[in-house]
């Protein structure tokens, strides 16, 4: 049960963080969003227990933060309050806060370079 609020919120953060950074992009609608959140779930689980545990209740915490503040978890907001409920998270003064964003937007941000130079490859 706890495994899936995890990947539910992470779908949700990438989804939420491709949105956000790459959507004046041309390729943002070929874009396989679900490829970039199993890579993030991927390195998650490469990681080790002792980075692992404490990323998945921080990512939980990130969820139920969004309960608190609006009533609804985070997975279950629409993109526009997601983007303030992320925003909040990488203003934060706690620097916790911030690296988890940071976490998430650096892989995505990976992903989406190392997709795109794939693509040109294939032309």
């Amino acid at each position: 049960m706890i495994k899936h609020f995890f990947t539910i919120t992470v779908s949700a953060l990438c989804y939420s963080l491709i949105d956000y950074r790459f959507k004046s992009s041309p390729i943002l609608q070929h874009f396989p969003n679900n490829s970039a959140v199993n890579f993030v779930i991927e390195q998650h689980n490469r990681m080790p227990d002792y980075l692992r545990l404490p990323l998945l209740i921080l990512t939980l915490i990130f969820d139920i933060w969004g309960l608190l503040c609006t009533g609804l978890f985070f997975h279950s907001q629409s993109p526009s309050v997601r983007q303030q409920l992320i925003q909040a998270w990488k203003n934060s003064p706690w620097q916790i806060c911030r690296d988890l964003i940071r976490f998430y937007e650096s892989l995505v941000v990976l992903y989406w370079q190392s997709d795109y130079i794939k693509s040109l490859d294939s032309i």
